[in-house]
């Protein structure tokens, strides 16, 4: 089997030796429990180099061990087919050649390292057969017969698991399945690939079974034609018998030994209720079909898909092949719904049965699991396209959480004065409106008051626009810090060395407190202003509107109002307030 593994481009190199594991000098055990074959290499490596290491753990003996079970199951199939052979049939016809069914299994797991054990098997296990001929055949024939068979025997396997290689080799390259997995082992595609979960590959096998025996048919009864033992006239009953017992073999029983491979168990399986129910229900059919003849055999098949169904492929060979090991056990007895007149007829009924059973559970169970994979493709596109789409989103919504909070600070740089910090006149138009509308709606009292600093360009004429910018800020500050509630009440700058300030619900008494504060304020500690006078401060003039419950006018003119009142409160001396229509000093 150690050419499955792709070459060339692909080469892997030997193994390094301390891979070779107990579990056979034929095979290797990866982490996760597949059997991968050993390149011939390592064998020779071996010879040559590693005579410290221990002999029981060599690859030579494990592979002359593995051949020699080989040649004992051989034997014992053949020991157990010729046991069914049919007394109703003319010759010694056997309606299964279990040999058939082994060394196709053997060669799909281990490839021609077990060529060994099925020559020796053939040659040992056909030495009782032959010596049954009438008449015996002398030492020649004995010896072509024994050659021929062992390489037909051999040739039988070889050319169905290379049909159904060659299949799975397509099939990984297409599916790009690894070869490589990582530095230390080995990843065959034909390890981790079963043929029967797959509709393609399932074809494979039965194109396999049926192309292998035709040529060891073709050999082995043309040996017996040229050494006379068959007659010409029976060549083509001889040829179809071998070969519809070597192809009915290798597709009832077959799958058992390849699913070994893949089949893990669970403790669960020894107690499940269905499956007990499956197997009692598999004994009562065959029990009632080939032990009192009633015509239930086909009820097997509706079973055998409920098995298929909830176990899988694994159990529904095994139960395939023990039904139809029964079946054809009873039926050689002469027992069973294919006990006929005819003994062709027999054979050829129960052929044509478990044939249809066996491919049945085989395309079925390839169907489903082509489904639950294809299912699981799907789900898994889908969470990722679920994961992908929620990728995304949670970006967009990062994306448009710092676009709001951009939007928050542009919002905010848009009606905040860069000078002095404090709301811009545009801050103060909006806001303005939105206090109108609310007095309008509920409000009893809303005052404005204008507040222009006192000879502002004599101070920068003088002190420089530098520090002219820093007494703006001062005075901003001041403002803010004389207003009642900051939430409620207001400052803007208004332009220049102006500013505005919006008092909702507050009456002429409450803005002359504020203005009084005001006043305070800027002569504690108060910011100097030598252009006016050498002890001087800054100071500022104060215009007050005040609009009551029934106003008449709108928010202009409140607001124009309040720039009369201060144009007042500048004609009157500065440093002062002025109330609308009134002043007080």
């Amino acid at each position: 089997m150690s050419d499955a593994i792709p070459q060339s481009s692909r080469h892997l190199g030997t193994l390094k030796h301390r891979e070779i594991l107990s579990c056979g000098g034929s095979v290797i055990m990866d982490k996760q429990g597949y059997w991968f074959p050993i390149h011939r290499r390592e064998l020779v490596r071996w010879i040559k180099g590693s005579g410290s290491a221990s002999f029981l753990q060599s690859p030579l003996l494990h592979n002359v061990l593995l051949n020699l079970l080989v040649a004992l199951f051989y034997v014992v199939g053949i020991k157990l087919s010729d046991q069914l052979v049919s007394t109703l049939l003319p010759g010694r016809i056997a309606p299964v050649w279990f040999p058939s069914a082994l060394t196709f299994g053997v060669f799909f797991h281990f490839g021609h390292w077990v060529t060994p054990g099925i020559i020796l098997g053939s040659v040992l296990g056909l030495v009782s057969v032959l010596s049954t001929f009438d008449p015996p055949p002398s030492i020649g024939q004995f010896l072509v017969l024994e050659t021929a068979f062992a390489v037909a025997n051999t040739l039988q396997p070889f050319v169905g698991d290379l049909w159904l290689k060659r299949k799975l080799r397509s099939l990984a390259q297409r599916e790009s399945v690894p070869v490589i997995k990582n530095g230390d082992s080995i990843q065959d595609p034909l390890a981790i690939i079963n043929p029967f979960q797959r509709v393609s590959t399932t074809i494979a096998f039965v194109q396999g079974a049926v192309i292998g025996p035709f040529l060891s048919a073709v050999i082995g009864v043309s040996t017996l034609l040229f050494l006379g033992i068959v007659a010409r006239e029976n060549f083509l009953y001889s040829w179809i018998t071998w070969w519809s017992n070597s192809v009915l073999a290798i597709i009832v029983f077959t799958p058992v030994l390849i699913n070994i491979r893949f089949y893990r168990f669970h403790r669960h399986h020894l107690f499940n209720t269905k499956l007990i129910i499956s197997i009692f229900l598999t004994v009562l059919v065959w029990f009632l079909s080939f032990y009192h003849s009633y015509p239930l055999a086909y009820m097997f098949l509706p079973l055998i898909l409920f098995v298929v169904f909830h176990f899988g492929d694994f159990f529904a060979s095994v139960f395939v092949a023990f039904f139809a090991f029964f079946a054809i056990f009873a039926t050689a007895q002469g027992q069973g719904v294919f006990n006929y007149d005819s003994g062709n007829n027999s054979i050829i009924f129960l052929q044509m049965f478990t044939a249809v059973i066996s491919m049945t559970a085989l395309f079925f169970s390839a169907i489903i699991q082509e489904k639950k994979t294809a299912q699981q493709i799907l789900y898994q596109a889908v969470r990722s396209l679920e994961n992908e789409v929620q990728k995304r989103t949670d970006k967009l919504t990062a994306v448009n959480k710092s676009l709001e909070l951009a939007n928050v600070e542009l919002n905010k740089l848009a009606h905040i004065d860069s000078l002095t910090h404090i709301p811009n006149r545009r801050y103060f138009e909006q806001q303005f409106a939105a206090e109108w509308q609310i007095f309008l709606q509920r409000g009893q009292r809303l005052t404005v008051m204008m507040v222009d600093v006192d000879h502002f360009k004599l101070y920068n004429d003088h002190y420089g626009h530098g520090r002219g910018d820093i007494c703006l800020t001062e005075i901003a500050q001041i403002l803010q810090s004389c207003i009642r509630q900051p939430g409620s009440d207001f400052v803007a700058r208004y332009g220049g060395e102006e500013f505005v300030l919006v008092l909702p619900e507050v009456d002429q008494l409450g803005a002359i407190a504020i203005a009084q504060r005001i006043k305070a304020a800027l002569q504690t500690p108060g910011i100097p202003h030598q252009a006016v006078d050498s002890a001087a401060n800054v100071t500022c003039s104060i215009g007050i509107a005040v609009a009551y419950s029934g106003f008449e006018g709108d928010k202009e003119t409140l607001l124009k109002q309040a720039d009369q009142a201060l144009y007042c409160a500048k004609q009157a001396g500065r440093n002062q307030y002025f109330l609308f229509n009134y002043a007080e000093v």
